[in-house]
Order: C-alpha cells, then structure tokens, then sequence
C-alpha cells in the first residue's frame, strides 16, 4: 500500500522544533502518540510555550489547556510545566473547575531522547556534510548482511513496568532491489555534483544499488556497471525533467535514495503519478537545499514510507 497525497505531504513537511533543529511531522506523529509522550518531548528539548503550542497543535490538534487536561502526567514534567505555561492559562484551568493531576511514575519511555536524535533531520553546513551523510545512509538500506534498525520495543520489566527498553538488532530483509537517484541538472551545478560523485558511487557500489542520473533524460546502471568518471561522462547538467524516470518507476524497489535539490516542472509529478506502475518500500531523501527534495515528492507517491535525512542550511546549492 503506497502512501496517500496526506502521508506524502506530512513526510516531506519539516517542523522546526528548536532553532537549527527539523524532525518530519509524519516522524513527529508516529514518535509522539500521546499527549504524555509529547509534553515529554518538549520537556527533553526545552521548547517555551509557543514552540509547545506549535508542536501540540501539529501532533494532536490540541491547545495547551486541553493537553494539560488530558488524563494524568508524570511528576517528572511537574516542573517543566509549571515554569513553561503562563499563569494566564494557569488560571483558565482553574476557572473551568479542573485541574491538572500528576502521577509519581517515571517519565515515559527513557529511551526516547537518544531515539529522537536519530531520526531528527540533518543540517548541512558544507558539502562536506552532504558526503558524510551519504556514507552513513548505507546502514539503512537492506542488503545482504540484513540491516540495522531501531526497534521501539516496550518490554515489561517487573522492578519497573512503564519503562521503555531501547535495543538495536539485525532485521534480514527479503532481498529487494536498491536504487539510488542523483539529480545532475544545471541547478544542482558540475562543481557540486563532482565533489560528491566519489561517495554517491561508493555508497551505490556498498548497497549493491542500481544508479540512475536525470537531467534532460534519465541514464540507468545495474549494480557494479559504474564508475565516477562514467556517471560524470553521461551528466547532462541541463534542465530537470523527472518525467523521464517513468520507466525505471514501472518496477519493484526496496530503498531508494534520492539526492537533488527543490527543482522540474510541477506535471513530472502528476506525470509519475499517473504514469509508473511499479512500487517501492522506502524513499531515504538527501536534499542540497533547505527543504526535502522535490524528487522525492515525486518518486515517493510510490511509496510506502519517504525519510528525509539531510536539508541544506539555505535556498542554494551548496558549493
């Protein structure tokens, strides 16, 4: 089942939780399933009343009084909350003849902070970043040594039965095909593009990935079929037609991991859309620019999951 127009828009929309600091909302929703869990989150990050308003809002559709008055909290927020909320809503509370009620339990889920590190997206300072993201993807893509994935398993533990228990294991995947897509049009520029080839190749070469670049038109490689200097040979660096990957899309993808920047025409996504008759599991999306790529807007209307892992810190190519 792939994702719906929704889906699609909360996994490629970034909330801005803390300054510098982006998680997808789709990521936010699944990470913060009650209004504990996300009063906990604001507490671990420190959000002031407007950041908390914004995150309830995002998450639950709730205000901040009707989060506080919803069920029981943990005494451990007590005094987070008392120090982040004005009096004003204090007050309101009080007027409606309910009050907010605390339970000496321990905080929800103790592994949650280091869990949330790891799907916050990154910034990218430098082009440096970009590479240094492109080698720590490969742990995410399904190959034949199985994956590492993050379990969010909670485990009844006698002594202390609310207590969240991390643990990081191998998954071995059924063995899918990988596709990694670089955009090389105009807009992401040959000086970009030829300072990250080395490691889009290496990180293809790893996950035994087909590769295919778009520009004007699409190239495909299977897997091992490629070097930089024949990737940088076929780049076009000319306009962005994403339409032209249509018949690679007609097949069954695992991973796909797309690097580009916010760029082609707004019908290569209804083109896709109503044109690729393939499917794919999950889009891992590295954009050179401050939002997630268009591209994988694009591709992952095929999808049953899009992850942004990178943004750049601006609305430019980073050189």
């Amino acid at each position: 089942m792939t994702m719906t127009t929704s889906s699609l828009r909360e996994s490629t929309n970034l909330f801005e939780f803390k300054r510098g600091k982006f998680i997808s909302v789709a990521t936010l929703k699944d990470m913060l399933p009650t209004i504990e869990v996300a009063l906990f989150f604001a507490k671990v990050y420190k959000l002031d009343i407007g950041q908390l308003r914004d995150l309830l809002w995002t998450v639950h559709r709730k205000s901040v009084i009707e989060a506080l008055l919803a069920g029981d909290h943990s005494v451990d927020l007590q005094d987070y909350l008392v120090d982040c909320v004005p009096e004003d809503v204090w007050e309101e509370i009080a007027i409606s003849d309910e009050g907010v009620t605390y339970q000496p339990v321990p905080p929800p889920a103790e592994f949650l902070p280091q869990l949330w590190e790891e799907l916050e997206v990154q910034v990218a300072a430098s082009i440096q970043t970009v590479a240094d993201k492109l080698a720590g993807t490969l742990a995410l893509m399904p190959g034949k040594q199985g994956q590492m994935v993050m379990s969010q398993l909670m485990k009844l533990n006698k002594q202390r039965p609310t207590i969240g228990s991390y643990q990081a294991h191998i998954k071995h995947a059924a063995q899918v095909e990988n596709l990694v897509i670089l955009d090389v049009s105009g807009s992401m520029t040959e000086s970009t593009i030829r300072q990250i080839i080395d490691d889009v190749v290496a990180l293809s070469w790893k996950a035994n990935a087909h590769l295919a670049i778009v520009s004007n038109t699409c190239f495909h490689w299977e897997p091992g079929s490629y070097d930089s200097e024949l990737v940088l040979k076929r780049a076009e660096f000319g306009g962005t037609q994403y339409e032209t990957l249509t018949p690679l899309l007609d097949r069954v993808w695992g991973t796909v991991v797309t690097i580009a920047d916010y760029d082609s025409s707004r019908d290569a996504k209804t083109w896709i859309k109503d044109k690729a008759l393939g499917s794919i599991d999950t889009v891992l999306d590295i954009s050179l620019v401050n939002r997630p790529t268009f591209l994988s807007e694009c591709v992952g209307q095929l999808a049953n999951t899009v992850r942004p892992l990178l943004i750049g810190n601006s609305g430019y190519v980073l050189r």
